[in-house]
């Protein structure tokens, strides 16, 4: 008999918690100096994850530094055309240009909602309102939303992106067949609020060494290749 959905997800969180259980938050305060982006702890949070979406912690870290270095504020950032932005992100940034023209567009999208680059008015609301709000903003993924949600205002929801995702079917987790937004309620139904911080940290130190596994399998196998190609021209 095939074990169901929360059998699954129990064992797997097991084995997640023996292997990354002693590392740390995977928040924006816990990796870096927020107010390196912006005073105000949600708007960090957001374009951290914005960094993080698709990519991954440690190509955010270097992204930060690399806004740090090359912009005044996030309201430069904001005023800055997408290939700019792109330029100033470290090289070879995975969906860099989608990226750019996203976070351009949500910063400019809270900036005209609320007049300033603040989101310190969600902490008024319930998590009803602060999920319409998220849903006005274009551009916005849902893994962003969800992050803000989940550390920022440290509410129930469960991050997840295409990349997250992909890796979580082959552990039979998500559903290849649903959309992000399905795949999302259904974590969030999957996974219980108590649980949901610690299972998406565990769940994001495992992607950075599944990331890690994948490119150095990636440049295994171009070495071989080259040691091929030099050994067939020798011959």
């Amino acid at each position: 008999m095939k074990p169901s959905d929360p059998e699954i997800l129990n064992r797997f969180m097991l084995k997640l918690e023996k292997s990354f259980g002693d590392r740390g938050g995977v928040g924006c305060k816990d990796l870096i100096d927020p107010t390196i982006l912006s005073p105000d702890p949600l708007v960090s949070e957001l374009v951290f994850s914005m960094l993080v979406w698709e990519s991954s912690i440690g190509h955010a870290i270097n992204a930060v530094d690399a806004i740090r270095d090359g912009l005044v504020d996030l309201n430069e950032l904001r005023v800055c055309a997408p290939q700019e932005l792109m330029s100033i992100l470290p090289s070879r940034y995975p969906r860099s240009l989608e990226r750019c023209q996203r976070l351009v567009s949500v910063l400019n999208a809270i900036y005209n909602l609320q007049n300033e680059l603040s989101l310190s008015h969600l902490r008024e609301m319930n998590k009803k309102d602060v999920v319409a709000y998220f849903r006005k903003i274009d551009g916005l993924p849902p893994f962003v939303s969800a992050r803000v949600i989940l550390l920022g205002l440290g509410w129930h929801a469960f991050p997840l992106d295409d990349w997250l995702t992909k890796q979580l079917t082959r552990e039979d987790i998500t559903d290849g067949s649903l959309d992000i937004h399905d795949q999302i309620l259904r974590m969030e139904r999957l996974v219980k609020a108590s649980d949901s911080l610690g299972f998406y940290t565990l769940l994001e130190h495992w992607a950075t060494d599944q990331r890690a596994a994948k490119l150095t399998s990636k440049s295994s196998t171009k070495s071989a290749v080259k040691t091929s190609a030099k050994l067939k021209g020798s011959s």
